[in-house]
Formats: C-alpha cells, sequence, structure tokens
C-alpha cells in the first residue's frame, strides 16, 4: 500500500521555514526550502524515547474531527547540530565574496515589475458613474442627461 504520508509531513515541515502568508523573494525562498530540507532529513528518523525500563514513552493527542483520543510516541529532543557547520561556511562565503548577491535586476518577464497594476486601463469616474451596479439595481450615483 503506498502513503503520501511521508510527503504531507514535509509539506508540514516547510510551513514552519516558508508560510504561505508571506512572500518572499526567489533567493530567499529557495534558502528557506533548502533549510527545511536540511532539518528535515536530518531528524527524519529520530529515535524515540524510551521510560527508564526501556518501554517507549506516548503521548495522548485527542482529534476533534475523530472526537478520539490518538497515540504518538515522543522522539528525541532536537540539537541543531548541523547549525555550527552551515553558519561557518556562510560566513566563509560571504568574506570570500560569494555569497547571495546584495541586489539582482528583474527579468523583462518578472510579474514584480508590474506591480499593483491592473492588465487594463482604468476606466474614468464619469464612465464608472453611468455603469455602477450595486446588487443588481442601477447605481443611485447615476445621473440622468438632460
Amino acid at each position: 500500500m503506498r502513503s503520501t504520508a511521508d510527503l504531507e509531513s514535509f509539506q508540514n515541515h516547510i510551513l514552519m521555514y516558508a508560510s504561505k502568508r508571506t512572500a518572499f523573494s526567489p533567493p530567499v525562498f529557495e534558502a528557506r526550502m533548502l533549510l527545511a530540507a536540511i532539518d528535515y532529513n536530518y531528524y527524519k528518523d529520530r529515535p524515540e524515547l524510551c521510560k527508564s525500563d526501556g518501554s517507549k514513552q506516548y503521548r495522548r493527542l485527542y482529534k476533534k474531527n475523530a472526537r478520539r483520543y490518538m497515540l504518538y510516541t515522543l522522539k528525541a529532543s532536537k540539537t541543531y547540530g548541523y547549525i555550527p557547520e552551515l553558519q561557518a561556511m556562510i560566513l566563509q562565503k560571504r568574506l570570500a565574496g560569494k555569497g547571495m548577491p546584495r541586489r539582482r535586476t528583474l527579468r523583462p518577464d518578472d510579474p514584480r515589475r508590474y506591480g499593483l497594476l491592473p492588465p487594463v486601463p482604468a476606466p474614468t469616474i464619469q464612465e464608472l458613474l453611468h455603469t455602477q451596479v450595486r446588487r443588481g439595481l442601477v447605481s443611485a450615483f447615476q445621473t440622468e442627461d438632460p
């Protein structure tokens, strides 16, 4: 039987590093994705915590949708052992002048060039007054021409 549980777990892990509510520039987004992948791969096979008698340590979790309790095993806490090595590599790259560029010119087809401009020209105020419709009725702003 095939399962997507690992993929869903990784997707949830990515959201810790790159929230959908925040817009990141492409280099920053790529760096966050790489950091999420490093962290996920470093800790995916963490050992489970055991009690003093050698049995696994469990916790209960109430699932509101299923209206029942589920068990999950506790894992060893994260140590972030890869961070000092990663920081040293970043510092070496920055000192050598090979780090991320400070500024990058936008390509001609980059959508950020357009900003918040709509793809059609804006109508005049007078045109909007004549065509404005609210809840299926002609606008109260509409004036009749003599």
